[in-house]
């Protein structure tokens, strides 16, 4: 083919160049013609404005008044009649394109940019330009708030939520919500500084490094014994032994811990003078075997009950009193049934259902309803609710206790009695519950077998008064009046105040009212008395037989005023208490007349692992000799 000479392609081109050249001119003298019509930004200094219906918003900030002088100088009539708010600001009520949606978020942004019903979102961009309101940025009638920025079709709205223009006349005139004297002067005056502190406007790179260059190790006593794995020790958990099933791995461990205390105490108790340096050891042994069950057992072999080893002043002489005790406190074996089916099956847990066998120590009440280590069982239903009920969270135990049972109901003999109940712990109704049954037996004598029944609810109130009511009720020997050794009840009244430190101030109030001969259903003598949580002047010590009220709660009523005092860091305790205690009938022979006692302790660490222990009590017991003494202890925990 043979190419087209050069005149002739110039010639055919003419047109085509003459018609552009044209389109060109119309598009520049168009663009032209609308720029010459557009008012021109002004950057001006805050001047007050009078054109401007406010409402009710009449506190603006910096930015906003510049804008406010930005169209006024130019007249943008969009703005003329309507309140203003940014971003990020609300004015006055909200408009009709909001109520229905409060949380203030309807089609992207919801800050003066509403969306009609049906209306997209990006339909149009009549909204870029500055002198119209257009259908980027509409308001309700009510609210009429326009934004300070216009970026695009990002925000449109339809045509219902239009903004009629005003003139600055018009503008002037009172609104319907408005009244007449109203005065629309700004005010650069009432301008005031971000509320924001300036401190949060800076940061600080080195005090932000310090959080984490401050970091050390903290100091932990570790186990006396700890063979296997190690007890809540860093890394990753070796995988265990598939012996009962890959669902209940095997992961041996064996721990010794407890610890020794060893205190020195002048003074008298009840029975007689207590002048001694006395020492017990506590041995926890504990073998693991898979993450739910192992056999534990607890030894004291410096101590048997009260007895506890150590050196004693009697008539001005020293007597060493040598106890040595190997036997067992407690040895049980402990576990869920849940756990170890799903390990024989290969499958998991069905259900939770823990269960111990053996002497097992059983508390229940904070050791008020029970505490004493017995030979017997004991399982559990945990984590149950019942919408019936309205119980969010609760849980059962039942126990059957066979022998070794220690009890002032029967005469100090551990195997005369036997025990069969329950207890329940239940979270409802705003607080807590604990109620329990327990049917004791006495296998030589039927007619000292007795009912124990017992409740409490916990709650705070007011935000104020953490209260716990109990109470425990014996009933059922069928013995004269007089030799009855369980029955009556007893009510305890416990409260402490939250302060404005509630972890380093707790003031407490605790009382207690007994009837009759009211018993635990199981106590050890180490325990003390049904009355020790009533306060230090009614708590024994368990080492040197530090004096203290009459604590059986038999046919007497009284009680403890004191304050919890904790170091800010937690790290020592002060405890200051004066209690009350009187009898009503003459029954009781340890309780004569009114009895009136002052207690304080006092106890810091000396490090991660020892503590010292200071005690003091004097008592006035009426036509009783008075009770009194004063201890110092050490304790170590391994």
């Amino acid at each position: 083919m043979n190419a087209i000479p050069t005149s002739l392609q110039s010639t055919r081109l003419r047109p085509f160049v003459a018609v552009g050249a044209a389109l060109t001119f119309v598009i520049l003298a168009a663009v032209t013609t609308e720029a010459q019509d557009r008012p021109r930004p002004t950057r001006l200094p805050l001047v007050e404005s009078d054109a401007l219906q406010l409402g009710s918003f009449q506190t603006l900030d910096r930015h906003q008044a510049s804008t406010l002088a930005f169209a006024e100088a130019t007249g943008m009539p969009s703005l003329a009649g309507t309140s203003l708010a940014s971003p990020g600001y609300s004015a006055h009520q909200p408009s009709q394109a909001n109520r229905s949606d409060p949380t203030g978020y309807q089609a992207g942004f919801q800050t003066g940019y509403q969306t009609a019903p049906g209306q997209p979102i990006n339909a149009g961009s009549q909204g870029n330009r500055l002198d119209q309101p257009g259908p980027g940025y509409q308001t309700g009638p009510e609210d009429q708030t326009a934004p300070l920025y216009q970026t695009g079709p990002l925000y449109q709205t339809g045509p219902e939520y239009q903004v009629a223009s005003k003139s600055p006349s018009e503008a002037k005139k009172p609104q319907p919500d408005q009244p007449a004297s109203y005065s629309p002067n700004i005010n650069i005056d009432d301008f005031s500084a971000t509320p924001m502190p300036q401190a949060s406007m800076y940061h600080d790179p080195i005090a932000a490094q310090f959080i984490y260059d401050d970091k050390h190790a903290v100091p932990t006593q570790r186990p006396l014994i700890e063979l296997g794995r190690m007890f809540y020790a860093d890394g990753i958990t070796p995988r265990g032994l598939d012996w009962f099933g890959p669902m209940n791995m095997v992961r041996p461990q064996f721990y010794v811990y407890g610890d020794f205390r060893s205190g020195i105490i002048a003074g008298r108790n009840a029975a007689g003078r207590t002048d001694n340096w006395s020492s017990r050891l506590n041995l926890d042994m504990d073998l693991r075997v898979t993450d739910t069950e192992r056999f534990h057992g607890f030894i004291g072999p410096l101590n048997k009950a009260t007895n506890v080893n150590g050196v004693q002043l009697v008539d001005d002489e020293l007597d060493f009193n040598s106890v040595f005790n190997p036997n067992l406190v407690t040895a049980f074996f402990e576990g869920d049934l849940g756990a170890m089916w799903g390990g024989f099956h290969n499958k998991s847990s069905p259900a939770e259902i823990p269960f111990t066998i053996g002497l097992v120590p059983l508390l229940f009440q904070n050791g008020i309803w029970m505490e004493d280590a017995v030979t017997g069982a004991a399982f559990a239903l945990p984590a149950r609710h019942s919408r019936l009920l309205n119980w969010s969270n609760y849980e059962t135990t039942f126990f059957a206790v066979v022998d070794q049972l220690n009890s002032n109901a029967f005469a100090g003999d551990n195997h005369a009695a036997q025990a069969f109940g329950n207890a329940w712990f239940i979270e409802a109704y705003g607080g807590y519950i604990e109620a329990g049954y327990a049917y004791v037996r006495d296998r030589n004598n039927s007619e000292k077998s007795y009912h124990n029944v017992t409740a409490s609810f916990t709650r705070r109130y007011f935000d104020r008064i953490s209260n716990s009511t109990r109470v425990i009720l014996n009933t059922g020997q069928d013995l004269d009046e007089d030799d009855r050794t369980a029955d009556g009840g007893l009510l305890l009244w416990e409260n402490s105040w939250i302060t404005a430190a509630p972890l380093t101030v707790v003031p407490y109030v605790n009382a207690f009212y007994g009837w009759g001969r009211p018993q635990s259903v199981a106590r050890a003598a180490a325990s003390g008395g049904i009355l020790r949580n009533t306060g230090i002047n009614f708590d024994t010590d368990g080492v040197n037989g530090l004096a203290t009220l009459d604590t059986s709660g038999f046919d007497t009523a009284g009680g403890s005023i004191g304050v919890d005092l904790i170091g800010n860091d937690l790290s020592r305790q002060l405890i200051l208490e004066a209690s009350y205690q009187t009898e009503h009938g003459d029954s009781n022979p340890f309780v004569n007349g009114d009895q009136f006692g002052l207690g304080g302790r006092y106890q810091f660490p000396i490090s991660n692992s020892q503590i010292l222990r200071f005690d003091v009590m004097h008592g006035w017991r009426g036509n009783l000799d008075d009770v009194y003494g004063t201890r110092m202890e050490y304790r170590w925990k391994f």
